[in-house]
């Protein structure tokens, strides 16, 4: 029961494990098909006209540091290593990431039912959301 329990979760965490070089970049496999490292992937911000099998959805999130063709080549370069020639419906948004609280002040201890507070509201930090859709051209 144990080793099928292990075996479990090492399936489960197998699923959801990133496919990306990046950290900050992920990637959700909707299909089973693979496809050989393209070339070049072009992104758009809309549908195209050809038709396409959808490979799955990447996200990123960058520091707003970066410029907006650093992020665009960072995903581009993912696209393509997952056999993607483009990436469609490319959005922007800026999100505020709560920053883990360095405990400052002595931790008061709290019942067991209430759990420790990890994150404070007024500690937030701005990064650059950008998610699309990863396809192969038919």
């Amino acid at each position: 029961m144990k080793s099928y329990l292990a075996l479990c979760l090492v399936i489960i965490f197998l699923g959801c494990a990133s496919e990306s070089p990046y950290e900050g970049v992920s990637f959700a496999r909707y299909t089973k098909q693979t496809f050989p490292e393209t070339a070049r992937a072009e992104v758009f911000t809309k549908d195209v006209e050809k038709p396409y099998t959808v490979i799955g959805e990447l996200k990123a999130i960058f520091s707003p540091d970066l410029s907006d063709e650093e992020m665009v080549s960072r995903m581009k370069e993912v696209a393509r290593g997952i056999g993607a020639d483009a990436i469609i419906g490319l959005e922007r948004e800026v999100v505020e990431i709560a920053i883990p609280r360095v405990f400052p002040e002595p931790i008061r201890r709290k019942a067991r039912h209430q759990p420790l507070d990890i994150a404070s509201p007024e500690a937030e930090e701005e990064k650059v959301l950008l998610r699309g859709l990863a396809i192969r051209y038919r």
